[in-house]
């Protein structure tokens, strides 16, 4: 069994890369991995209150942001996109 980092306090989390980012749909989470090798799980239901997103459309695709990898966008099969960062990875309880 996979054990997941906990989250840090608000507002002391350092930047770190995110290496890897994949979506769960039996459990409905974001596994979100980060260059150190710590891992982090995010309830589906944050990211997408986070975004103000009520639909419950289905995830379509999950990338990383590519130029300094410091978050990761969610397409969903009815067009809309989510964003969450790093930071909100590593502090959100």
């Amino acid at each position: 069994m996979k054990t997941y980092a906990e989250p840090r306090p608000l507002g002391t989390a350092k930047f770190e890369p995110i290496r890897a980012v994949r979506y769960l749909d039996e459990e409905d989470i974001f596994e979100v991995e980060f260059e150190s090798g710590e891992t982090f799980a995010v309830l589906h239901q944050v990211i997408r209150r986070a975004n103000g997103i009520s639909g419950t459309g289905e995830v379509d695709s999950v990338w990383i942001e590519a130029e300094v990898r410091a978050g990761f966008l969610i397409r969903y099969k009815d067009g809309e996109l989510a964003d969450c960062a790093w930071d909100f990875v590593k502090e959100t309880a």
